[in-house]
């Protein structure tokens, strides 16, 4: 993906990317299950790296808790809608930093203990080199908790989520909020579609045993899998750093 494309894609996303998590449950689900999995008191020595941060719905709320926390992403937009929470909410133990894992992340100063890529390593040109780029700023018997597809949606399974998405949403909202909602469900249903049929072809889907050897390459084992957001097609997994 080009990044004058790539860029203005998600700058385009987030313009609803926050209703959009806010109201649809499989993605409800996904953040408490990874919230849920961070066992840990928060401590002056745990650092969190958030790969692909967005608008800071996990690095917000890790922050909140406690933790240091350093959130990147390339789009412009969707960082300017983070620091913005982040102002609002005081959070001095957030940093946020505008990166592109494409080209390797400017974190070398730091040692990180935890590293979340939700939602991001299925875009990047190579997936293999980037997981050896976050080992690298990875202390020893360090975890990165990460979230990818494992198959393509198919048009049906779209159409089903967005349709369960304005079914909470409205039963939420009231009737007459269904013509934001739909616009979400439509917009994100058609940017899904858009991602995985670019001719770019960047588009990484692992099944269980393509991601345990990928993450094995890269110095990683597997400490848990499951399968999480719309219709399981995405897996959730933890893998700690060998030494």
């Amino acid at each position: 993906m080009k990044d004058r494309h790539g860029n203005r894609l998600w700058g385009l996303l987030a313009l609803f990317y926050e209703q959009f998590f806010k109201w649809f449950p499989p993605y409800q689900k996904l953040l408490n299950e990874i919230i849920k999995n961070i066992s840990e008191n928060p401590s002056p020595s745990i650092y969190f790296l958030d790969v692909g941060c967005g608008t800071g719905l996990l690095s917000i709320e890790l922050a909140r808790r406690g933790y240091l926390v350093v959130g990147v992403d390339r789009s412009p937009e969707m960082l300017k809608r983070a620091r913005k929470k982040k102002r609002e909410k005081n959070l001095d133990n957030l940093l946020l930093l505008q990166e592109d894992l494409n080209i390797g992340i400017s974190v070398q100063n730091y040692s990180f203990q935890k590293i979340l890529c939700i939602h991001s390593l299925y875009l990047l040109h190579d997936p293999g080199m980037a997981l050896q780029n976050l080992a690298s700023v990875l202390s020893d018997d360090g975890e990165v908790i990460l979230c990818n597809p494992c198959r393509r949606l198919t048009l049906r399974e779209i159409w089903a989520g967005g349709r369960f998405f304005l079914q909470e949403a409205t039963r939420e909202k009231g009737f007459p909020s269904i013509f934001f909602f739909l616009g979400i469900a439509l917009a994100m249903g058609a940017l899904n579609f858009m991602i995985q049929r670019r001719k770019t072809k960047i588009y990484h889907c692992w099944d269980e045993k393509g991601m345990r050897a990928l993450l094995k390459r890269a110095g990683f084992k597997v400490k848990w899998l499951q399968k999480s957001c719309l219709s399981n097609t995405h897996l959730l997994l933890c893998a700690v750093k060998e030494r």
